[in-house]
Protein backbone atom coordinates (compact mmCIF):
# COMPACT_ATOMS: atom_id res chain seq x y z
CA UNK A 1 0.00 0.00 0.00
CA UNK A 2 3.26 2.57 -0.35
CA UNK A 3 2.73 4.76 -3.34
CA UNK A 4 5.63 5.34 -4.89
CA UNK A 5 5.61 6.78 -8.26
CA UNK A 6 2.35 8.03 -7.29
CA UNK A 7 0.30 9.60 -9.90
CA UNK A 8 -2.90 10.72 -7.57
CA UNK A 9 -4.54 14.09 -8.54
CA UNK A 10 -6.63 15.95 -6.90
CA UNK A 11 -10.24 14.73 -7.83
CA UNK A 12 -13.29 17.70 -7.99
CA UNK A 13 -14.14 17.64 -4.52
CA UNK A 14 -10.53 17.17 -2.86
CA UNK A 15 -8.22 19.67 -1.38
CA UNK A 16 -4.79 19.84 -0.84
CA UNK A 17 -4.07 19.14 2.60
CA UNK A 18 -1.78 22.10 3.18
CA UNK A 19 -4.68 24.59 2.42
CA UNK A 20 -6.70 22.93 5.14
CA UNK A 21 -5.40 25.19 8.48
CA UNK A 22 -5.17 22.02 10.63
CA UNK A 23 -2.44 22.85 13.66
CA UNK A 24 0.18 20.12 14.45
CA UNK A 25 -2.67 18.00 16.26
CA UNK A 26 -5.43 18.09 14.48
CA UNK A 27 -2.98 17.20 11.76
CA UNK A 28 -2.14 14.36 13.80
CA UNK A 29 -5.08 12.96 14.30
CA UNK A 30 -6.32 13.05 10.52
CA UNK A 31 -2.50 11.16 10.09
CA UNK A 32 -3.47 8.67 12.77
CA UNK A 33 -7.15 8.51 11.42
CA UNK A 34 -6.29 7.55 8.27
CA UNK A 35 -4.32 4.60 9.65
CA UNK A 36 -7.38 3.23 11.05
CA UNK A 37 -9.67 3.69 7.76
CA UNK A 38 -7.11 1.61 6.20
CA UNK A 39 -6.87 -0.86 8.62
CA UNK A 40 -11.15 -1.15 8.15
CA UNK A 41 -10.74 -0.92 4.45
CA UNK A 42 -7.83 -3.96 4.31
CA UNK A 43 -7.81 -5.63 7.31
CA UNK A 44 -5.02 -7.97 6.82
CA UNK A 45 -2.76 -4.61 6.34
CA UNK A 46 -2.61 -4.38 10.28
CA UNK A 47 -2.71 -0.78 9.86
CA UNK A 48 -3.89 0.05 12.98
CA UNK A 49 -0.39 -0.79 14.65
CA UNK A 50 0.74 2.17 12.87
CA UNK A 51 -1.71 4.29 13.98
CA UNK A 52 -0.11 3.81 17.33
CA UNK A 53 3.39 4.10 16.16
CA UNK A 54 2.56 7.27 14.42
CA UNK A 55 0.63 8.31 17.10
CA UNK A 56 3.94 8.55 19.67
CA UNK A 57 5.98 10.24 16.90
CA UNK A 58 3.13 13.05 16.21
CA UNK A 59 2.44 13.37 19.68
CA UNK A 60 5.30 13.75 22.13
CA UNK A 61 5.03 13.92 25.47
CA UNK A 62 3.95 17.46 26.13
CA UNK A 63 2.14 18.15 23.15
CA UNK A 64 -1.26 17.97 23.68
CA UNK A 65 -3.10 16.99 26.97
CA UNK A 66 -2.87 13.58 27.04
CA UNK A 67 -0.08 10.91 26.22
CA UNK A 68 -0.04 9.30 22.43
CA UNK A 69 -1.12 5.93 23.17
CA UNK A 70 -5.05 7.68 25.40
CA UNK A 71 -5.00 10.20 21.81
CA UNK A 72 -4.62 7.36 19.57
CA UNK A 73 -7.57 5.05 21.53
CA UNK A 74 -9.60 7.86 21.29
CA UNK A 75 -9.35 8.62 17.61
CA UNK A 76 -10.13 5.24 17.21
CA UNK A 77 -13.52 5.40 19.58
CA UNK A 78 -14.56 7.99 17.40
CA UNK A 79 -13.96 6.46 13.77
CA UNK A 80 -15.40 3.45 15.46
CA UNK A 81 -19.00 5.70 16.72
CA UNK A 82 -18.93 7.22 12.96
CA UNK A 83 -18.57 4.06 11.38
CA UNK A 84 -21.67 2.89 13.08
CA UNK A 85 -23.60 6.00 12.11
CA UNK A 86 -22.76 6.17 8.11
CA UNK A 87 -24.53 3.82 6.14
CA UNK A 88 -21.93 3.74 3.25
CA UNK A 89 -18.23 3.79 2.55
CA UNK A 90 -15.74 5.95 3.93
CA UNK A 91 -13.02 8.07 1.04
CA UNK A 92 -9.64 8.54 2.35
CA UNK A 93 -6.25 9.05 1.26
CA UNK A 94 -3.42 6.50 2.16
CA UNK A 95 -1.21 7.85 4.43
CA UNK A 96 1.57 5.77 3.37
CA UNK A 97 2.15 7.54 -0.15
CA UNK A 98 3.22 10.71 0.05
CA UNK A 99 1.39 11.87 -3.04
CA UNK A 100 -1.86 10.64 -1.71
CA UNK A 101 -1.50 11.77 2.13
CA UNK A 102 -1.37 15.72 0.79
CA UNK A 103 -4.63 15.22 -0.41
CA UNK A 104 -7.55 15.66 1.66
CA UNK A 105 -11.09 13.70 0.75
CA UNK A 106 -14.40 15.06 1.32
CA UNK A 107 -15.33 12.65 3.65
CA UNK A 108 -11.84 13.50 5.67
CA UNK A 109 -13.01 16.60 5.49
CA UNK A 110 -15.70 16.19 6.77
CA UNK A 111 -14.56 14.34 9.94
CA UNK A 112 -12.23 16.79 10.67
CA UNK A 113 -14.31 20.00 10.46
CA UNK A 114 -15.87 18.27 13.78
CA UNK A 115 -12.91 18.05 15.71
CA UNK A 116 -11.70 21.60 14.34
CA UNK A 117 -15.25 23.05 15.52
CA UNK A 118 -15.18 21.21 19.04
CA UNK A 119 -11.73 22.54 19.74
CA UNK A 120 -12.62 26.37 18.72
CA UNK A 121 -15.58 26.06 20.82
CA UNK A 122 -18.17 25.93 17.53
CA UNK A 123 -20.84 23.65 18.76
CA UNK A 124 -23.47 24.82 15.93
CA UNK A 125 -21.21 24.02 13.65
CA UNK A 126 -19.46 21.07 14.86
CA UNK A 127 -23.11 19.60 15.48
CA UNK A 128 -24.01 20.22 11.44
CA UNK A 129 -20.40 18.56 9.90
CA UNK A 130 -21.41 15.37 12.73
CA UNK A 131 -24.44 15.15 10.94
CA UNK A 132 -23.06 15.41 7.19
CA UNK A 133 -20.32 12.85 8.43
CA UNK A 134 -23.32 10.56 9.81
CA UNK A 135 -25.39 10.95 6.76
CA UNK A 136 -28.52 12.22 8.83
CA UNK A 137 -28.34 9.27 11.15
CA UNK A 138 -27.86 9.80 15.27
CA UNK A 139 -24.27 11.17 15.61
CA UNK A 140 -24.89 12.12 19.20
CA UNK A 141 -22.07 9.07 20.48
CA UNK A 142 -20.05 10.98 17.72
CA UNK A 143 -20.08 14.05 18.83
CA UNK A 144 -19.07 12.80 22.38
CA UNK A 145 -16.17 10.78 20.97
CA UNK A 146 -15.06 13.74 19.15
CA UNK A 147 -15.68 16.33 22.65
CA UNK A 148 -12.99 13.98 24.53
CA UNK A 149 -11.12 13.75 21.34
CA UNK A 150 -10.91 17.83 21.34
CA UNK A 151 -10.74 17.72 24.93
CA UNK A 152 -7.66 15.59 25.28
CA UNK A 153 -5.92 17.17 21.54
CA UNK A 154 -6.66 20.79 23.66
CA UNK A 155 -9.33 23.14 23.02
CA UNK A 156 -8.29 26.56 20.56
CA UNK A 157 -9.49 29.76 20.52
CA UNK A 158 -10.57 30.86 17.13
CA UNK A 159 -7.61 32.95 16.52
CA UNK A 160 -5.11 30.42 18.58
CA UNK A 161 -2.80 27.91 17.18
CA UNK A 162 -1.68 26.58 21.07
CA UNK A 163 -3.96 24.31 23.05
CA UNK A 164 -5.73 26.22 25.89
CA UNK A 165 -8.44 24.64 29.25
CA UNK A 166 -11.72 24.73 27.23
CA UNK A 167 -14.54 23.06 27.47
CA UNK A 168 -15.80 21.23 24.41
CA UNK A 169 -18.99 20.20 23.96
CA UNK A 170 -20.10 18.63 27.51
CA UNK A 171 -22.20 21.70 28.66
CA UNK A 172 -21.55 23.84 31.77
CA UNK A 173 -18.80 21.89 34.19
CA UNK A 174 -20.18 20.42 37.31
CA UNK A 175 -18.44 20.80 40.42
Amino acid sequence: MSGSGCERRLGPLDRPLAEAGYDPSEHGVLTVARYYFQSFAFPNSHAWINAFAKAESLFPPGMARAGASEIAVAVLAAVQQMRAARGSGFRFSNPDCPGCARILSPHERQFMEVLVALRRGRRSRAHTAAMLICEGNASETFLVAMSDLAALTGALSPGQVHPVGAQCDRGPAVS
